[in-house]
């Protein structure tokens, strides 16, 4: 009979004790994730610059080599806000496949599809429409304005890059400006200008990965 009696009273001393291990373990395991919200699942919406033309690497397979987040790429030459890349591709189509990839953010990426066009009316739709299917999808949206590779910036591409910062910091969304300096050189082009080489695509991945950190990270 004592021997039982001791087992009674043991039992329920380690039920105690495992129910505090595991409330510990709750309170402390959101903390972690608070303060480690790694690793990162990110879609990228953009143009040729992010689809690569004459590369054998594009920044956002460099950027998931070194940080380890998960990055998917569904940019497409030719589109923009507003350009579609003559297929009607434009940001938002590629926001919707982008959805379908269940990613924590879509990381919308500006080229010169744009550029082209003599009022910057419809990219400013193009981008509230293309932020605003971003935040009904339940993803958080980022915004990488258009690059250039010289100084002055041309004025068509500061219209665009101004329109497109005005309609992201209105929805409360972070904009980064790639022209204040631009991060490209007429060296980090192809020949025929028509978008970065594989170093141009590495000095984008470094860019967009110092940012990134400092918006996700806390």
């Amino acid at each position: 009979m004592i021997g039982t009696r001791r087992t009674v009273f043991v039992v329920p001393v380690a039920i105690v004790l495992i129910g505090e291990l595991i409330a510990a373990s709750a309170f402390a395991l959101p903390a972690a994730r608070r303060a480690h919200p790694w690793p990162l699942s990110i879609a990228v919406v953009g143009d040729s610059y992010t689809a690569g033309s004459h590369n054998r690497v594009v920044w956002p397979t460099l950027l998931a080599q070194r940080t380890g987040w998960s990055v998917s790429n569904f940019a497409l030459p030719g589109a923009g806000f507003a350009a579609d890349g003559g297929g009607g591709h434009a940001f938002t189509y590629q926001v919707d496949r982008a959805q379908g990839a269940r990613v924590r953010i879509i990381l919308i990426v500006g080229g010169l599809a744009d550029d082209g066009l003599a009022d910057t009316g419809p990219v400013t739709v193009g981008a509230i429409d293309t932020i605003n299917k971003i935040k009904v999808g339940g993803q958080r949206a980022l915004v990488v304005g258009p690059t250039w590779y010289e100084t002055p910036v041309p004025d068509s591409v500061k219209r665009v890059s101004n329109a497109v910062r005005k309609v992201a910091e209105k929805a409360g969304v972070p904009y980064l400006d790639a022209l204040d300096p631009p991060w490209l050189t007429r060296d980090l082009m192809d020949l025929d200008l028509s978008g970065p080489t594989d170093e141009g695509q590495s000095v984008i991945a470094d860019k967009i990965a110092a940012w990134l950190r400092t918006e996700v990270a806390g």
